[in-house]
């Protein structure tokens, strides 16, 4: 357990823990971080280090109602089998794939660089977790408290407030404006604006974030409901945040591998996690292990094509190098898909327990309302015919369970397997 308190921007770390403050932070796509962000295990080597324990990590707050107790269908991936393609360090340390021999081999995350500081902001969001909704009906001070660490410089919410989702089209270069980096259009709020679905982080989470913990700072309405939009929201960045650096590990700086792997799993290796790894893992051992892999497939390929410490980027590769990208970032998105709607599954669970039992669910149904629309896009592009489903699921009020009932069944169908 690490009791701490990390104060970004280059400022100390204070830490009571087992181990102590790692070294400096690098300078990522993330921003100009210098914090020192910890690590939650021992390094070995200069450059490519083992960091995170095996096991660990604050346990999440179990599902309130079991999907058998309640006789819904119940999480099954027993069918579930890799693509051809697919890396598997699981398997026979994937000397059964078709993939090169590389440095994640052993199943363990290897480091590119130093510790990235997106560790530190996962820990925030544990630190908001116990403050807002781990621990019964929060307070107007609970608020206070939490956002506190969430406004931290360089902390968590200064990355939501310029998050981009990669699933869509970028801002067309012909629109950049000139005073901001080309990863950094979406800081602008006109471009922000137009392209919404892109500029996801400061067009739709940060403002859904910012307005929960306006009014729940001031104590105003269902404090569980703003705990629910804020725990949704945070979630919703973290599983594009996984998704995006996975692919500038890429094109932009190699160490943004390390922050794909950070901002899943805070930090940990696979027998670990907290964040969306902790959710993830608590509801399906399954998906956080095929994600897990996604995150090592991005390590391995970052390996495979380097000559050293030198990382050629995407658009100096050949194509064949360019394909083995590909199929390791498709890899990662699909568990992740999986993942999160595993998530989102348990969840609408909870909502029918508390439905069938008279209990107030509108804390639940805000969770669903945000989290839920995420997975829209996803199931569209798949072409399949429940995406319809699902997209007026949230729509509605939450109240008809023959409709949740379905929505979860579609949930099932369109992302059965990570």
């Amino acid at each position: 357990m690490t009791l701490r308190t990390c104060l970004f921007g280059g400022l100390a770390c204070a830490a009571l823990v087992l181990g102590g403050c790692g070294d400096g932070d690098p300078v990522d796509t993330d921003g100009a971080d210098t914090d020192g962000g910890e690590t939650n295990g021992e390094t070995d080597g200069e450059t490519n280090e083992t960091v995170g324990t095996s096991e660990g990590g604050d346990a999440q707050e179990p599902p309130a109602y079991s999907c058998s107790e309640l006789m819904l269908a119940c999480v099954d991936e027993s069918t579930c089998t890799p693509a051809s393609t697919d890396y598997m360090p699981r398997e026979n340390g994937s000397a059964d794939d078709t993939w090169p021999a590389c440095i994640s081999d052993g199943g363990v995350y290897e480091l590119v660089d130093s510790p990235p500081s997106s560790i530190a902001r996962v820990e925030a969001f544990d630190f908001v977790a116990d403050k807002l909704w781990r621990n019964g009906i929060p307070t107007a001070q609970d608020f206070l408290d939490a956002r506190v660490e969430y406004t931290i410089e360089e902390g968590l919410e200064s990355r939501v407030n310029r998050r981009e989702d990669l699933h869509y089209d970028p801002i067309p270069e012909s629109e950049w404006d000139p005073g901001f980096d080309s990863d950094k259009q979406c800081s602008v709020p006109e471009l922000a604006t137009k392209y919404s679905d892109r500029c996801a982080g400061p067009a739709k989470i940060a403002p859904l974030v910012n307005a929960a913990f306006e009014a729940g700072s001031n104590g105003e309405g269902d404090l569980t409901v703003h705990a629910a939009q804020i725990e949704a929201g945070l979630l919703w960045f973290m599983y594009i945040s996984a998704y995006k650096e996975a692919s500038t590990c890429a094109t932009n700086k190699a160490k943004d591998c390390d922050s794909a792997w950070a901002y899943y799993t805070g930090g940990f290796q696979i027998d670990g996690g907290i964040g969306l790894a902790g959710y993830v893992k608590m509801y399906s051992e399954n998906a956080h292990n095929r994600i897990f892999d996604g995150v090592l497939a991005a390590r391995c390929w970052r390996n495979i094509v380097g000559d050293g410490e030198e990382y050629p980027l995407l658009d100096e590769l050949p194509p064949s190098d360019v394909e083995q990208f590909n199929l390791a970032h498709e890899q990662l998105d699909n568990a992740l898909h999986r993942g999160y709607a595993v998530v989102v599954r348990e969840r609408l669970i909870d909502h029918i327990g508390g439905l069938r039992n008279g209990e107030s669910t509108v804390a639940t149904w805000a969770f669903l309302q945000v989290a839920g629309p995420v997975l829209d896009r996803e199931a569209s592009e798949r072409g399949a015919p429940e995406a319809s489903t699902l997209a007026g699921l949230w729509k509605s009020d939450g109240t008809d369970e023959a409709a949740l009932t379905a929505g979860l069944d579609a949930l099932d169908s369109v992302f059965d397997c990570p």
